[in-house]
C-alpha cells in the first residue's frame, strides 16, 4: 500500500501552511511618493498600508485551516506573491522614506524579497514525501538540513525586521507597534518539520520493504529510530513554548507510533523474508526432482511461506489503516492549533502606541 497515494487527500494542503509562516507578517500594500510633514504622518501611512495587506493575509490563512481546495490555495498564493513583487517596485519608485532615511522601507524590503524567494523556488515544500524517499540517505538528510536551516534563518529575518521597526521608530521618538512575542508559525513550522521528517522516512521504508532487502530495511529503520530520538528531544525543548500542548502532544504520539510500528513489523518482516528465500530454494529443489519426499517438503515450505506472508501482510494493513487515522488526527491537531492560536491585530488598530 502506498502510503503516499493514501494520504493524498490529507496532504493536499499541506506545504501550502507553511507559507502562511511565511508571509503572515507586516507587509505594506502601497505606499506614495510625497513629502510628509513628519515622522508620524510617515508612519501613519505605513501601518495603514500594513493594516490593509494583514486582511488579505487573514482571509488566505482562513481558507488553509479550513482545508479548501489546492485550486483557491494556490490562486490566493500566487495573487500575494504577485502583489509583494509589486510592492517592492512601488516602494522602490515612491518611497522616499522620512527626510531622505529609508531605514523603515530597505528593513522591509530587506525581508520581502527573502520572501519572494522561498515563495518561488519553493524550498520548503513539505508535502513530498514520494520525490525525498526517493533520494539516497545522504540527500535526504541535506535536504532536512537545509528546510531546518531556512526556517531559522527565515525567523530570524523576520525579527531583524520588527527591530529595525522599533529602532526607526526610536529615532524619531515614536514607539511603533512591533513583534515582540513567540511567533505561533515558527513554532509549528518546527512540529511540521518533525511530522515531514518521519514520513520521507517511513515512504522510504514501506517501499524498501517491497524489495525484500532485510539490510536496507534494517538501515532505515534505524535511520527511523534515530530521527525519532531526535524528535522527542525537539517535543521536550518546544513544550513549554505554549500552554496549548496539542501539537506537541501529538508529534510524540506519532514519533511513538512510527517506533513501535518498526518493532512490531521487523521481526514478522524478516520471517517473511526469510521464508520466501526458502521456498524459492525449495521449489528449484522440487522441478528438478519431482519424487514424493521432494513433494511433500515443497508442501511444507509452501504452508510456512504463505503463513509468514499472510501474517506480515496482514499486520502492515492493520498498521497502515492506524497510520492513516492517526496522521489525519495529526492534520485536525495541526488545523485547530493555529485556528486557536493565531492572534491576528485588530484590522483598525493604530499603528503607533501614542494614536
Amino acid at each position: 500500500m502506498s502510503k503516499s497515494n493514501s494520504y493524498n487527500k490529507a496532504i493536499r494542503y499541506k506545504s501550502i501552511l507553511f507559507w502562511v509562516a511565511f508571509i503572515n507578517i507586516c507587509y505594506l500594500g502601497q505606499s506614495f511618493a510625497q513629502d510628509y510633514r513628519n515622522p508620524k504622518a510617515y508612519i501613519r501611512d505605513f501601518g495603514k498600508n500594513e493594516l490593509y495587506v494583514k486582511e488579505s493575509l487573514m482571509e488566505y490563512s482562513t481558507s488553509i485551516i479550513d482545508a479548501s481546495p489546492d485550486t483557491r490555495i494556490q490562486v490566493t498564493l500566487e495573487r500575494i506573491y504577485k502583489k509583494l513583487e509589486d510592492l517592492e517596485v512601488n516602494l522602490l519608485t515612491n518611497d522616499k522614506g522620512i527626510n531622505g532615511d529609508t531605514g523603515l522601507r530597505d528593513a522591509f524590503l530587506t525581508l520581502n524579497t527573502k520572501t519572494i524567494t522561498l515563495l518561488k523556488n519553493k524550498s520548503l515544500k513539505l508535502n513530498d514525501y514520494q520525490v525525498q524517499s526517493a533520494l539516497d540517505y545522504g540527500d535526504i538528510f541535506k535536504n532536512f538540513s537545509y528546510k531546518e536551516m531556512e526556517i531559522s534563518d527565515y525567523y530570524k529575518a523576520i525579527l531583524a525586521y520588527e527591530n529595525s521597526k522599533r529602532d526607526f521608530g526610536l529615532k524619531f521618538n515614536i514607539i511603533i507597534r512591533f513583534f515582540n512575542k513567540k511567533n505561533v508559525f515558527e513554532y509549528d513550522a518546527y512540529q511540521n518539520l518533525i511530522f515531514y521528517k518521519l514520513n520521507v522516512l517511513d515512504d522510504k521504508l514501506i517501499e524498501l520493504m517491497k524489495a525484500k532487502d532485510l539490510a536496507a530495511v534494517n538501515k532505515c529503520i534505524d535511520y527511523i529510530n534515530q530521527i525519532g530520538k531526535e524528535s522527542l528531544l525537539k517535543t521536550d525543548q518546544l513544550k513549554g513554548d505554549y500552554t496549548d500542548t496539542s501539537l506537541n502532544d501529538a508529534n510524540i504520539e506519532l514519533i511513538t507510533f512510527f517506533i513501535k510500528q518498526n518493532e512490531t513489523l521487523l521481526p514478522l518482516y524478516q520471517d517473511y523474508v526469510v521464508s520466501f528465500e526458502s521456498f524459492q530454494k525449495k521449489k528449484a529443489q522440487f522441478v528438478e526432482s519431482n519424487d514424493a519426499v521432494a513433494v511433500e517438503e515443497y508442501n511444507s515450505e509452501v504452508r510456512k511461506y504463505n503463513k509468514a506472508k499472510n501474517t506480515y501482510f496482514d499486520a502492515l494493513y492493520e498498521i497502515q489503516l492506524k497510520k492513516r487515522d492517526l496522521v489525519n488526527r495529526w492534520y485536525i491537531t495541526n488545523s485547530d492549533f493555529l485556528r486557536h492560536n493565531i492572534e491576528f491585530e485588530n484590522l483598525y488598530e493604530k499603528f503607533t502606541s501614542e494614536d
